[in-house]
Parts: structure tokens; sequence; C-alpha cells
């Protein structure tokens, strides 16, 4: 299987080893964040009481694009030259792991995959805040 350090490592303009470490994982953590939320949007919906579960379902299903469309991005290594667009894109991952993660924190002692969620976002926040601190 490949791992996002690899797909880096292989790209011409690939970046310092710290930097490079922490993007890896920033991808890691926006890729899982994404399918986390995805699956845990999908079982609030398929919950007894759908309605109840609404906000977290809504959160978690804005959560997933920002996180997909974050870990595209930073897998393309020639958008990094727009360092000001870059930090703008993280904070945003950052602030929709954010909002998820205080939503489904409401429900992840009833819910495995809000718990899940919690623990997708958590570690999506933590990865996008230390690549924001190496840029």
């Amino acid at each position: 299987m490949l791992s996002a350090e690899n797909l880096l490592q292989a790209h011409p303009l690939s970046a310092t080893a710290e930097r490079g470490e922490a993007l890896a994982r920033a991808v890691e953590a926006a890729l899982g964040c994404a399918a986390a939320c995805t699956a845990c949007a999908d079982g609030c919906l398929s919950e007894e009481d759908p309605a109840r579960l609404s906000r977290a379902a809504a959160a978690a299903e804005s959560c997933a694009a920002i996180c997909a469309a974050t870990a595209s991005t930073l897998l393309r290594q020639s958008a990094h030259a727009d360092r000001e667009g870059l930090i703008t894109l993280l904070q945003s991952c950052t602030s929709a792991c954010l909002r998820c993660e205080r939503e489904c924190r409401e429900h992840e002692l009833m819910h495995d995959h809000c718990r899940l969620c919690v623990e997708a976002t958590t570690a999506c926040v933590e990865a996008c805040e230390r690549l924001i601190a190496l840029l």
C-alpha cells in the first residue's frame, strides 16, 4: 500500500525532512478524518432517531469534504508556493474538524461512529496545527 510519505517523497519538489514528515502526517490524518466523518454522517442518519443526530451528521459531512480537499491539495506540492492559501486551507480544515468534534462529542458515549469521528478529528487538528507551525 502506498503511503503519503512515499508519494510526497517521489515528487520532484519534495519538502525538507521535518516538513515532509509533518506534511505526510497531515495528509494521512486528513484522509483518515474524511473517511471517519463520512462513515459517521452515514451512521448518524441510519440511527433510530436521525433527527437527534442531524447537527452531528451535517458537521461530519462538511468536515469530510474539507478534509478530502485539504489532503488533495497537500499532495499537490506545486500548490505549496501559495503559503497564505495553504495556511488558510489548513485553518479551515482545523475549524471544520473542531466543529465536528464538538457535535460528535455529545454522542460519543452512545455511538461508536461518533467516538471514532472525535478521535479522527482530534488527530487531524493536531496534524494541521503542526504543519502550520512549520510553514
